[in-house]
């Protein structure tokens, strides 16, 4: 049907070993179907280990489809990496079109993919025979994050061009119906702008870091004018500023910026924390020795924070690319990962080593990309990183503690009914929800803890666990020995 051969329909799912089947029983994978496409462009769209197979085998880069389609279209549905290989051969241009003047970069913004949009080194105003830019085929999809890449790097000169039918990404963007609305709020914030600005969010970064101290804040003030009810306030509306932080994910994948929320929540916890501990519970022991023991614990929570923050969490060098590696071809001729391949750094990553699309960056021994401190936990920072946490844990346990301390300071001496509790805790709602949100930050910190010690007990990362199994294997005190002395020694075993 349609002209596919076995190895069309082979090369079409990446069955890797059928298609060694059939190039060795000598299958050409030249042979086209109707559409004129050959099994190496269904190769393209997937599997590198085949588009190198099939090359081996006498491939021909130069066949395009009855639509003028190179391989290197096809390949954008494969990714960037698959892309990059194929730009390796020096056969292909990013600016190559079809018989309707689509280019790769169309292509790309058409399905939406954004890490070949964002790979892609050619111009972002070639047009298409309706005149179309990528930017125009990307309003008409409703890509909100194809759309914000692209101006980005162009600026805000490629609102303001037309197609042949006279229409402007933003007039296309309002025929849509499904993401549309958002996206006609981006372009139209935008296109009064300059031609050459380049659109940032500062203002809206600001504003988000701010936001859940400032609610916070509004909320605690609200329920300190009501009295007895703050209680059933601060039960209403502290579930509500959560509901309206944890889904504020979107902002990091519509705009690729590290999300401020998260790191604006870990301030605000810190904050409203520090305020109610020394201005509520402290002054009714002034001369404990616990307050000289917290303030010290404090001091040295702030200053791991403030280091965490600007420490260089690893980044990769150039000079530190893996010297055995010079193409992808390498990398599929050693049987190892293209996923090595970094396409944006256009380095060869050592072990353990990721790239971070938030930072821009290949990080070394790469753990994860820390939401609430806006920074990549790696090599560099991995084991300061596990002392804040440390250190964050016995914080909240001491507020807890303390917060108990006080609200039985506060009982009638001889009766402690359920009503008087409810009484209390409606009164003293600060203290009340400090406690509860520094004792669910607490769980939620020890988990994080056996995650990290697990890893490092591994001899890796908690994002690279491909030594899991072992770990198992091993007791629970050794692995929290083997973390112990990761911690005091800095060396991974």
């Amino acid at each position: 049907w349609g002209g596919f051969t076995p190895l069309h329909y082979a090369a079409l799912h990446g069955n890797r070993a059928l298609v060694d089947l059939f190039l060795s029983a000598g299958a050409d994978p030249n042979l086209t179907c109707d559409a004129g496409q050959t099994a190496f462009h269904f190769a393209c769209q997937g599997n590198l280990y085949i588009i190198h197979q099939m090359m081996q085998y006498g491939a021909d880069l130069r066949l395009i489809d009855l639509q003028g389609k190179t391989s290197l279209h096809h390949a954008v549905t494969g990714g960037s990496i698959a892309v990059h290989y194929l730009w390796e051969t020096g056969m292909f241009r990013f600016t190559d079109t079809d018989m309707y003047q689509v280019t790769p970069l169309h292509l790309a913004a058409s399905t939406g993919n954004t890490e070949v949009v964002r790979y892609l080194r050619c111009a972002v105003d070639a047009v298409d025979q309706q005149g179309a830019t990528a930017l125009h085929v990307a309003a008409e999809r409703g890509g909100v994050e194809v759309c914000w890449i692209l101006l980005q790097r162009t600026g805000c000169r490629m609102l303001h061009q037309k197609n042949h039918s006279g229409l402007t990404p933003l007039d296309l963007s309002k025929q849509g119906k499904t993401f549309h609305q958002q996206l006609t709020k981006l372009l139209s914030r935008y296109i009064n702008e300059p031609i050459h600005h380049k659109p940032r969010e500062s203002h809206l970064y600001y504003w988000t870091l701010f936001f859940p101290s400032l609610s916070g804040a509004a909320i605690l003030l609200i329920a300190a004018m009501l009295g007895g009810y703050g209680g059933v306030i601060c039960g209403l509306l502290f579930p509500w500023l959560a509901r309206s932080i944890f889904t504020q994910y979107h902002r990091m994948t519509t705009y690729q910026l590290p999300n401020p929320v998260y790191l604006g929540t870990l301030i605000a916890g810190l904050f409203h924390s520090l305020l109610c501990f020394y201005g509520k519970m402290m002054p009714v022991w002034p001369t404990s020795a616990l307050t000289q023991v917290s303030m010290v614990h404090f001091s040295i929570l702030l200053g791991l924070f403030c280091k965490v923050l600007t420490q260089d969490p690893g980044a990769l060098d150039r000079e530190e690319s893996d010297p055995r590696f010079s193409c992808i071809a390498d990398l599929v001729e050693n049987n190892q990962s293209p996923q090595r391949f970094c396409p944006y750094c256009e380095l060869f990553q050592p072990d353990y080593t990721k790239h971070c699309k938030l930072c821009e960056v290949c990080i070394k021994d790469y753990d994860h990309h820390c939401l609430f401190l806006n920074r990549c936990i790696g090599r560099g920072n991995h084991r300061l990183f596990l002392f804040f946490i440390l250190s964050m844990a016995a914080a909240h346990l001491l507020f807890v503690a303390t917060g108990i301390s006080y609200l039985y300071s506060k009982m009638p001496g001889g009766s402690h009914s359920l009503s008087l509790w409810l009484t209390l805790l409606g009164e003293e709602f600060w203290v009340a929800v400090m406690m509860v949100m520094n004792a669910l930050t607490l769980l939620w910190e020890v988990w994080l803890l056996i995650e990290q010690f697990d890893a490092v007990a591994t001899g890796t990362t908690t994002y690279f666990r491909q030594c899991e199994s072992a770990a198992r294997q091993r007791s629970l005190a050794q692995r929290w020995v083997i973390a112990l002395s990761f911690l005091l020694e800095g060396r991974r075993r």
